[in-house]
C-alpha cells in the first residue's frame, strides 16, 4: 500500500481523504503514489545514480574550476597552448624560407696577403712594403711584352711587380726602375687569393697605397683589360 497524492490533495490508504498543509502538486504530474516500504523506490533511484554518474564529470571539472581544486583543466589549456605557439612558429619559418633570399654580398675590401717573396739573389721582399703596385702573375705566361707595356703605362710612384715561378731568363739591358721581379715557386699568392692554377695568360692584381686590391683580372691577355684603372693606384 501506499499514500496516493493528487493535484485535489492527499487521501488516507482507505479513501477517507483529508487535506493536510501540502500544497498542491502540478496536475501535470498526475497521481503520485508514495509506497510505504522504501525498498519499492529502488529501481528508481537506481535509475536516479545512473543519471546522476553521467553528470558528475562535467560537475565536477566546474566545480574544481570554481573553487581553484586540481584538476587536468588547467594542464590540458597549458598543453594545446603550447602546441598552438609551436605549430604556428614552425609555420613562420617555412613560410621565411620559402621567400627568395637576397644574393650574399661582402663589404670586405680584399686586401694583399702578407707575404714575403724571394727575389732572384734570394732576398726576401714582402709585398705590401712595394705598394701601390701592379701585380702580374706571369708563372707560365710568356708575357714579357704586357709586362713592358704594363711598366710604361703605370703611373709615376706605382711599382709593378712580376711574380715568376723560377728565376726569370737575364733580359738586355738594364730593367726599369718601377719594376721588380719576384719567384714564388709554390704559388702561395695564388693559393691565398683563390685565383686558381697559372696559365698562358697573366693574372693581374691592381693594388692602391693601403694595399686594398682595387681590381682583379684573373685572365689578361692586353694591357686594355686593366688600363683604365692604372689611374686609381697614383700614389
Amino acid at each position: 500500500m501506499g499514500t496516493h497524492r493528487g493535484n485535489g490533495g492527499n487521501w488516507t490508504p482507505d479513501g477517507e481523504g483529508a487535506r493536510d498543509d501540502l500544497p498542491e502538486l502540478p496536475p501535470e504530474w498526475g497521481e503520485i503514489v508514495i509506497p510505504d516500504d522504501p525498498a519499492e523506490l529502488a529501481e528508481e533511484a537506481e535509475q536516479v545514480r545512473r543519471e546522476l554518474a553521467r553528470q558528475a564529470p562535467a560537475r565536477g571539472w566546474l566545480h574544481r574550476a570554481a573553487t581553484g581544486e586540481p584538476s587536468l583543466g588547467v594542464p590540458l589549456l597549458i598543453m594545446s597552448t603550447a602546441v598552438l605557439i609551436t605549430l604556428i612558429s614552425l609555420f613562420a619559418m617555412a613560410w621565411q624560407g620559402s621567400r627568395p633570399r637576397p644574393p650574399a654580398t661582402s663589404t670586405a675590401a680584399t686586401v694583399l696577403p702578407a707575404l714575403s717573396l724571394d727575389t732572384a739573389a734570394g732576398a726576401a721582399v714582402p709585398l705590401r712594403t712595394l705598394t701601390p703596385a701592379v701585380i702580374m702573375l706571369v708563372e707560365e705566361c710568356a708575357c714579357d711584352d704586357l709586362v713592358a707595356a704594363t711598366v710604361e703605362a703605370a703611373p709615376d710612384g706605382v711599382t709593378v711587380v712580376a711574380v715568376h715561378d723560377s728565376a726569370p731568363p737575364l733580359g738586355a739591358g738594364q730593367a726599369p726602375e718601377n719594376l721588380r721581379r719576384v719567384l714564388d715557386p709554390s704559388a702561395d699568392l695564388r693559393t691565398a687569393l683563390d685565383l686558381g692554377p697559372p696559365g698562358p695568360v697573366a693574372s693581374v692584381l691592381l693594388v692602391d697605397r693601403t694595399g686594398r686590391i682595387v681590381t682583379t683580372v684573373p685572365a689578361a691577355r692586353t694591357l686594355a683589360a686593366y688600363r683604365s684603372a692604372l689611374g686609381d693606384l697614383r700614389a
